[in-house]
């Protein structure tokens, strides 16, 4: 189940005055130069090789109750999940650092692409055992039809979300996006507890040191090629605090000619929907 939420809340974009935005800083790092990306890299892929032969191994069992059988079900996948994922991360930033990905901007509303993806990760929070996890799609922007490359978008805020998650074991994850001066502004916002490993990652120059102090190979990953992505489409990503310890991740880019925009960019929704 998730949210759709109208309410202000967490909006670290329309804080003035303030110096809590941490910009990406590590753009001259090359995933493919740091030995300690590969070792983990391989850690991880042994790790979760080894949780799918496991719970296979436990599937087959013929103790095994249909209860039972569904939880290692559920296991298998979130491993196949994050493996085929961290591999997808691993491999397109090794592409970008060799060369520039082509942009397909294409025509979307942004409104249902952003419904559509809240209803595939809503799908996945079981599956990492994140069943106390809220997710709640912010609707405050309105809903424009707009030129963007739905690819790339799509990927650094499934990132963003993926690090949420490896974050919050219980509260929130919110995602949204707001239009402010040209730009598109999206976000993702948890009550987790990864700020300050967020904002170390985001302001290492160096990401052997930043990975012999926090080893998540995963989420390291998945943040260089969401930093790639979105510098490839002339935007920034930044994280900014959310509460005591939770965090808020964001990105614009540059807003292109609007092809249409709704004119119930100011109406109130406050509704609960299943998935």
């Amino acid at each position: 189940m998730f949210t759709y939420s109208s309410h202000k809340e967490d909006s670290g974009p329309d804080k003035k005055g303030t110096n809590m935005k941490d910009s990406i800083s590590y753009t001259n790092n090359n995933i493919l130069g740091c030995p300690k990306i590969l070792a983990g890299l391989s850690h991880e892929v042994r790790t979760y090789m080894n949780s799918i032969v496991a719970f296979s191994f436990l599937i087959n069992d013929n103790n095994c109750t249909e209860i039972e059988r569904n939880e290692y079900n559920n296991h298998v996948l979130n491993s196949c999940e994050q493996l085929i994922t961290l591999f997808d991360n691993f491999l397109d930033s090794a592409i970008i650092d060799s060369e520039q990905p082509r942009t397909n901007l294409t025509k979307h509303q942004l409104k249902i692409v952003l419904e559509e993806l809240a209803i595939e990760l809503n799908s996945s929070l079981k599956r990492f055992d994140r069943e106390n996890v809220s997710l709640i799609l912010d609707e405050q922007a309105g809903s424009f039809t707009i030129l963007f490359d739905e690819e790339k978008i799509i990927r650094v805020i499934k990132n963003l979300f993926y690090n949420a998650l490896q974050n919050t074991s219980s509260g929130y994850i919110k995602l949204g996006y707001k239009v402010r001066d040209k730009k598109i502004i999206f976000y993702v916002i948890d009550s987790g507890n990864g700020y300050h490993s967020n904002r170390e990652l985001l302001a290492s120059v160096n990401l052997t040191e930043h990975l012999v102090k926090h080893s998540n190979t995963f989420t390291t990953v998945g943040l260089i090629l969401a930093n790639q992505l979105v510098i490839n489409m002339d935007g920034e990503l930044w994280v900014e605090p959310n509460g005591v310890s939770g965090t808020g991740m964001y990105f614009s880019i540059p807003m292109r000619d609007i092809i249409d925009q709704s004119d119930n960019a100011n109406k109130s929704i406050n509704s609960r929907i299943s998935v």
